[in-house]
């Protein structure tokens, strides 16, 4: 037990000084009506939360897809960030399995699948009211920090 909540807490440092010295403009960070804040369940497992607003929404008034896919990279790039990795997506796929809705808080989940060299494959899904709403599958390119 004491192994894994020392790897959880180095991941929180890693990921904290990495938003911090790559990362602090991020729009998703720094929204104020996004702001989104995580939690590292394990190194390989974040998750968050969103209340989606009225502004948020497309069609019928449900929350429009690209910010779905916004928010989920995000939460991706921050699960590598508690690796230690600053990366870059290099592909991302979404299904959106059912409407995302404003309302009830949406919940985001990541975890870690693979890791080859500079590669990562990272899975996501975004659920609401406890069904999963949006799944995703990204790839991310390790990158340098430059400062």
């Amino acid at each position: 037990m004491k192994i894994k909540e020392s790897l959880q807490a180095t991941s929180v440092i890693k990921l904290s000084r990495l938003r911090t010295q790559g990362h602090n403009r991020c729009l998703a960070c720094t929204h104020p009506e996004l702001k989104l804040d995580f939690t590292l369940d394990d190194p390989h497992t974040l998750r968050t939360s969103i209340d989606f607003t009225d502004s948020m929404t497309s069609f019928n008034g449900m929350v429009h897809g690209g910010l779905q896919a916004f928010v989920i990279d995000e939460a991706m790039t921050c699960a590598l960030m508690g690796l230690g990795i600053y990366g870059a997506t290099a592909e991302l796929k979404l299904r959106y399995r059912r409407p995302v809705e404003v309302g009830p808080t949406a919940h985001i989940r990541v975890w870690v699948e693979r890791r080859y060299r500079r590669l990562s494959e990272l899975k996501a899904e975004l659920s609401q009211k406890g069904k999963i709403c949006t799944t995703a599958q990204a790839r991310f390119i390790q990158q340098t920090l430059v400062n």
